[in-house]
């Protein structure tokens, strides 16, 4: 231990000492205790701020309840005694509800005896309380203590042992900053406090407190900006996904702001296809569905760039497609495969595929456009049934004189069929009305397709008919979706 330049060796007794032997090995208060405990008791009532920032600094990274079975407890519950006596109470306090007097039993026998009585008893309880809190892994019992918290938390209470309160706010799970904000909003007492700990020497104290200073002067909504913060800390910059705090979603994106641009991407595609109908309206269905293929591959090329200007970190879409060659076409059965690989380092990991027929509208007639007939569809029975055999979940697009698109189940189209279709036919007829109520747009479909898992499969035998490589269904069109969160952008 280094001494002041006055004595060759630690004087207890010398404030000087005690500054010099602390500043160079702070966990040294053990010694010095040890040598005189009065006369170090002595010095920290003298420097009550420099000793408590002191140690704070040195608890920063150390577990708040976590006592070792040694002779003595926690060097947080030693220095506290002399700069904070009331967190010291409540820690012990923590420990002998939890643990009885097995271990330490002399600390938490004399501990209450020596300065209980005089000690702030609200801001010992609030600090067993938070012990408690912060060392629960029941969470029904954890609500009970979150209850508990609020209750005690009183702002002249709180502003006292803020910088305890930030030093510690990630083992509370950010109960630190959901409360101090609550409070600040209508207490100037705990205002100060925030600008108090702003100035403090302790690194992380004084950037959580910056952290609270920004979000007091937002003009958001109080709700909003605890959300906010709170969230962020929980995610952790959102390395955790899908996002614990997320507002519910209909996709394993767990992000609406994702979800959206997704789904815009589907609906600005399916726009762009509408708008050109009129001259693509006698081509044949292939070319139709070449075209509004590369509309959505354009689209959905885009997002990572929309993503970054919509400051929407997260999974992006990687999209692809290409045509089949000529050999492939004799044992085409499908207008489009779909193989959708999802990659989520450590969390998501699946390839799934799936099957489309694409059906321009009878109102769609060579050289007109559309001619004002009503929408029609003629399904061939066979095909319908090939698809189903190698996907319980294949759909129909159904191009409308519009442009528009319609999604439907090939499953709700055997249905139909099988009501309706005469046995000896080959081929039956569907009219907007029979599909109104079940069709759904692209914008919903794709959706539930690539990342909502609703849809598709990840067997041998739809994958492989998917891809191109089955022995009988090969598509027209392999459309390849990667939904990749690749590393660091979490």
């Amino acid at each position: 231990m280094e001494s002041c330049p006055d004595h060759y060796s630690v004087v207890p007794t010398c404030f000087d000492c005690c500054r010099a032997a602390l500043s160079a090995v702070p966990s040294d208060v053990e010694e010095l205790t040890r040598l005189d405990p009065d006369a170090f008791a002595a010095f920290a009532g003298s420097h009550r701020a420099w000793v408590e920032n002191l140690l704070l600094a040195e608890c920063a990274h150390r577990p708040m309840v976590a006592w070792s079975r040694s002779d003595s407890p926690p060097l947080v519950v030693q220095w506290a005694v002399r700069a904070t006596p009331a967190v010291a109470v409540g820690l012990t306090r923590a420990y002998r509800q939890r643990e009885g007097d097995r271990g330490h039993a002399l600390w938490i026998s004399r501990l209450p005896l020596r300065i209980d009585s005089g000690v702030d008893q609200r801001l010992a309880g609030l600090w067993c309380d938070l012990a408690l809190l912060a060392g629960e892994q029941d969470p029904v019992a954890e609500s009970g203590l979150r209850t508990r918290v609020d209750r005690r938390a009183r702002p002249t209470v709180w502003a006292r042992s803020l910088e305890w309160l930030l030093l510690w706010g990630r083992q509370l799970r950010s109960l630190d900053v959901a409360f101090t904000l609550a409070l600040a909003g209508e207490h100037p007492t705990v205002r100060q406090a925030v600008s108090r700990c702003a100035r403090s020497p302790v690194l992380g104290v004084q950037l959580r407190a910056a952290g609270l200073q920004a979000a007091m002067k937002s003009a958001r909504p109080l709700e909003d900006r605890l959300l906010d913060i709170v969230s962020a800390s929980v995610d952790d910059r959102r390395s955790d996904f899908p996002r614990p705090l997320g507002a519910p979603s209909s996709t394993w994106l767990a992000d609406h702001g994702l979800e959206g641009l997704v789904r815009g991407a589907a609906r600005r595609a399916v726009a762009d296809f509408a708008g050109s109908i009129g001259d693509l309206g006698a081509a044949e269905e292939e070319h139709l569905t070449a075209t509004l293929l590369a509309g959505l591959v354009r689209e959905f090329t885009a997002l990572p760039s929309l993503t970054r200007l919509a400051a929407v970190p997260g999974p992006h879409l990687r999209v692809g497609h290409r045509t089949v060659t000529k050999k492939e076409e004799r044992t085409n059965g499908a207008d489009i495969g779909v193989v959708v690989d999802i990659r989520v380092p450590g969390r998501l990991q699946l390839r799934t595929g799936d099957l489309i027929q694409v059906k321009k509208s009878t109102a769609l007639t060579p050289g007109r456009g559309r001619t004002g007939r009503e929408d029609t569809w003629t399904v061939k029975r066979r095909q319908l049934h090939d698809l189903l055999e190698h996907s319980a979940s294949a759909v129909y697009w159904l191009i409308r004189g519009s442009g528009d698109v319609l999604v439907v189940p090939a499953k709700f189209l055997a249905a139909v069929e099988g009501a309706a279709a005469l046995p000896s036919s080959k081929q039956f007829t569907v009219g907007h009305t029979a599909v109104r109520h079940t069709a759904v747009p692209m914008e919903q479909y794709l959706p539930d397709l690539v990342v909502g898992l609703w849809l598709g499969s990840s067997s041998d035998r739809t994958l492989q008919a998917a891809q191109g490589t089955g022995r009988t269904t090969r598509p027209r069109f392999a459309l390849t979706i990667d939904v990749v969160l690749e590393p660091g952008e979490g």
